[in-house]
């Protein structure tokens, strides 16, 4: 026997009951407590590339910093990167079926949806027990994606990827639609591309893009032991170890170059990324285009 929730219910999240003709029932393996989170979507291409990838970990990696939760199709590609990034950052993910509750697809992500339930996440679909998928069950997936999030990310997707039908359903509920620019003649990119040039989407370069268009406030990390000196002009803020690195990496006079501050600190590019964000966002540290770093105090 299969658990769900009904639209009458008191714990079906109060977005989706928003939408056009929402689902009737949600079945759902795991907590469906989180449902009413900070969700955002991220979806894309099956198809993606070296590039597509990147973006979706280094973006997941710096909105780690707020309390997201990660809404994906489980999917190949995007899909899967999405919920593997949110598990790797320590965020909860939703992973919403195309098909029957208990039928993962495909076969491969049978673990990972079982990681998602382990690590308090949740697993939805408007559809009972062991049902395939059909023709019309994953574009009818993709509006509850919309549905259940304050914005979708479109990271890399073709002109005729199901991403755009996810986009299109956001659009249509007045929801924030963001889209990661590509190369101009990389395929892949073409979908999110024309969303940018026709303003269905926002072009977005970076989490901390993210965060700010939906005006969200990340808190500095704290811990009671590392504490900057009298001389940095932040009295008794305390940071934690890794934050500390990169700080102290940066002058207030002389930028630094990206790739020399992660030589420099010893901290990985991803996680620097994520640092600097946070950062950033607080204030603590300015950049520049070209990616180069100052220190504001």
């Amino acid at each position: 026997m299969n658990n769900f929730i009904k639209v009458t219910d008191s714990s079906y999240p109060s977005l989706l009951k928003q939408i056009y003709k929402p689902p009737e029932k949600m079945y759902f393996n795991g907590d469906v407590g989180i449902l009413g989170g900070n969700l955002i979507a991220f979806v894309g291409t099956r198809d993606f590339t070296p590039y597509g990838k990147y973006c979706v970990e280094r973006i997941i990696s710096e909105l780690s910093l707020c309390d997201f939760v990660i809404v994906s199709g489980l999917a190949r590609g995007i899909d899967t990167f999405a919920h593997k990034a949110a598990l790797k950052n320590g965020l909860k993910t939703v992973a919403v079926l195309g098909t029957g509750i208990n039928n993962v697809y495909p076969r491969e992500n049978e673990g990972l949806a079982e990681e998602i339930v382990s690590s308090g996440g949740c697993i939805l679909s408007e559809y009972e027990g062991d049902g395939p998928g059909r023709k019309f069950t994953f574009p009818m997936r993709n509006r509850i994606i919309a549905g259940l999030c304050v914005a979708t990310v479109v990271v890399e997707a073709p002109e005729s990827s199901g991403a755009l039908i996810t986009a299109k359903r956001a659009n249509e509920e007045n929801r924030d639609v963001f889209a990661i620019p590509g190369d101009i003649d990389r395929a892949e990119s073409a979908g999110c591309n024309k969303l940018i040039q026709g303003s269905a989407a926002c072009p977005v370069m970076s989490g901390m893009d993210i965060i700010r268009a939906l005006k969200m406030q990340p808190e500095l990390i704290k811990t009671e032991n590392d504490a900057f000196d009298a001389d940095s002009g932040l009295g008794d803020l305390n940071l934690g170890e890794q934050n500390l690195k990169v700080l102290n990496t940066i002058s207030k006079t002389r930028p630094i170059f990206i790739d020399d501050l992660v030589e420099r600190s010893g901290v990985s590019l991803v996680e620097a990324n994520k640092t600097l964000s946070m950062l950033e966002i607080n204030g603590l540290v300015q950049s520049s285009d070209n990616g180069f770093y100052l220190r504001c105090f």
